[in-house]
């Protein structure tokens, strides 16, 4: 099991380009089961901490994750993300970016 540590905005980016499988509050005796689970061959998983996130896309006050919380996020996917209570990254960032007004992947 393959599982990468997220902390630069190119690598954020990247999960929302491709739509990623994410789960906000994962903890990591469960990353392997979601792998499994919902990952198709070849995918990886892909850690990134509440404080990377806040920092990354500007989120404050009520919009802000804990520092510590646990975003996992699968980049090949198989099937349907509600059926598992998960939401795509595009999804999440899109949601905050509207709440904070600050979009990270605009030009």
């Amino acid at each position: 099991m393959e599982i990468i540590k997220v902390e630069t905005k190119e690598q954020l980016k990247a999960l929302n380009d491709c739509s990623a499988m994410t789960w906000e509050g994962l903890i990591e005796e469960d990353f392997g089961a979601a792998l499994d689970m919902c990952g198709a061959e070849g995918a990886k998983g892909y850690v990134t901490k509440g404080k990377v996130m806040n920092e990354i896309c500007h989120l404050t006050g009520s919009n802000a994750y804990p520092d510590d919380l646990t975003i996992f996020s699968i980049d090949k996917y198989k099937g349907l993300a509600i059926m598992v209570g998960a939401r795509w990254m595009d999804d999440i960032l899109s949601s905050n970016a509207d709440r904070e007004g600050y979009y990270p992947f605009k030009e």
